[in-house]
């Protein structure tokens, strides 16, 4: 014998079927009616619902397909070549001092040291001074300075690097140095929006924002010759050529140049900017970032060189337990010491190559610079550098959304129109059926 309410719920279930098939009966989806009508014979109700079956499949399966191209690649670079219409960035240029400590700031910090073994402080300094990831074995063991306040006494005792800068027609505001602490230790940047980010007034202020700075130096075809010239820089150094809103670190291309010599560079450039449509999509989508977009611990600005630094430092963590001391330091970072920079001299060539350690996503909007022709020759003013643009470039690049969120609805549409004749009232009506009309149906039928 069944009990009352296992009796109430058996004659429930004739209503529920009764309710579907007037839903199948009254819905505009294609083919639902013919499984609603009581007069069919049982192949033609097969035949209906195999078809239904496979066309809720094919649209399934070409929506699919639709919307892993929206996520995978929905951006286009075209190609631009009128151009008088735009501005091309000046080659921005980061300059690493060869000599990286003053010589009479030196004598005098051993004069009042107290140290024992001056003589080994002071080869210590030295050689903590142009320590990177390709000669970190080189540092000369010292024990007598806490590692935490190693990037403090390079500050201290850093060259006074200060030459002269000229251009054809370089304004006033862009005439200046920015200084700015890379893997290669304190270097001197021109026309970057990221230099001070790693500079050691921004690190001492604790800022962790944007902040307000003048636009890059911008030149045009009409501009004629344009270039720009750096004297009596009274050291060697090392040059790196990029964008305005990239940098350098220790797998960046440079060229080196001894002091007393003249090196005149002549490029050519090429830029990729990214429409505002290319913000609306997400990350993963575009494969790309734009440089207010930073995911960084220590930089509150974004670029793949940016990346890839954060990933040797996360990496020096983990081989050795400790950041060199070039990285700004946050939560408490441990400064690896003399002991730490010879563990990772042991991992040399990982950390130069970075391959697989971590994804590091594009710029969105980036220049590329050539070098066309070059010229050194010895120089009786001390060490000087000019460089320019030998020929504006002919033409530059576009990210642009090529598939965007309307084109995937279009699409899906168009699929689910074509296998089930639906459109978006079709889904509204499903919708309606199984919330406010089984209400005031279920409704009727307990009154």
């Amino acid at each position: 014998m069944f009990s009352w309410k296992q009796t109430k719920r058996i004659r429930k279930i004739p209503s529920i079927l009764k309710y579907i098939r007037y839903f199948l009966s009254e819905s505009n989806i294609h083919g639902l009616n013919h499984l609603a009508e009581p007069r069919r014979n049982i192949l033609e109700y097969i035949i209906w619902t195999t078809s239904i079956i496979l066309s809720i499949y094919g649209a399934i399966l070409l929506s699919r397909k639709t919307l892993l191209r929206y996520q995978e690649n929905p951006t286009v670079i075209s190609m631009e070549r009128n151009r008088f219409a735009w501005n091309t960035s000046f080659p921005c240029v980061t300059i690493c001092p060869t000599t990286k400590i003053s010589e009479g700031a030196l004598e005098e910090y051993l004069h009042k040291s107290n140290a024992t073994d001056k003589v080994k402080l002071k080869a210590f300094i030295l050689s903590l001074a142009s320590a990177t990831y390709t000669n970190f074995d080189s540092v000369v063991p010292y024990d007598g300075i806490e590692s935490k306040d190693y990037m403090d006494l390079l500050f201290k005792l850093k060259f006074e690097f200060k030459p002269s800068i000229t251009g054809s027609v370089v304004h006033a505001e862009h005439m200046a140095l920015q200084q700015t602490v890379l893997e290669l230790g304190i270097c001197y940047s021109f026309n970057s929006q990221l230099a001070y980010y790693n500079s050691e007034m921004y690190w001492k202020e604790n800022k962790d924002g944007l902040v307000e700075q003048h636009s890059p130096f911008y030149v045009n075809p009409l501009d004629g010759e344009v270039f720009t010239n750096i004297v009596n820089m009274s050291t060697g150094y090392s040059i790196f050529i990029h964008g305005p809103y990239e940098t350098a670190d220790i797998s960046s291309k440079n060229i080196t140049v001894t002091n007393g010599f003249f090196l005149q560079i002549f490029l050519t450039g090429l830029s990729l900017y990214s429409s505002e449509r290319i913000r609306g999509l997400s990350v993963t989508q575009r494969k790309c970032r734009f440089y207010d977009e930073s995911n960084l611990l220590r930089s509150p600005v974004y670029s793949m060189a940016l990346c890839r630094m954060e990933c040797r430092a996360m990496l020096s963590q983990k081989l050795c337990g400790c950041i060199p001391h070039f990285y700004r330091k946050i939560n408490g970072d441990k400064v690896c010491d003399v002991q730490g920079l010879h563990c990772l001299a042991k991992h040399k060539e990982r950390f130069i190559s970075m391959k697989k350690e971590c994804l590091c996503y594009q710029n969105c909007e980036e220049s590329n610079y050539v070098v066309e022709d070059t010229d050194l020759k010895q120089w009786f003013l001390g060490s000087s550098l000019l460089w320019g643009l030998k020929e504006y470039p002919t033409m530059r690049l576009k990210r642009d959304v090529i598939f965007g969120f309307s084109d995937l609805l279009v699409y899906i549409g168009g699929m689910i129109g074509l296998f089930l004749g639906c459109s978006v009232l079709s889904l509204i009506e499903i919708v309606y059926f199984f919330t406010l009309r089984l209400f005031w149906y279920w409704k009727k039928r307990n009154d």
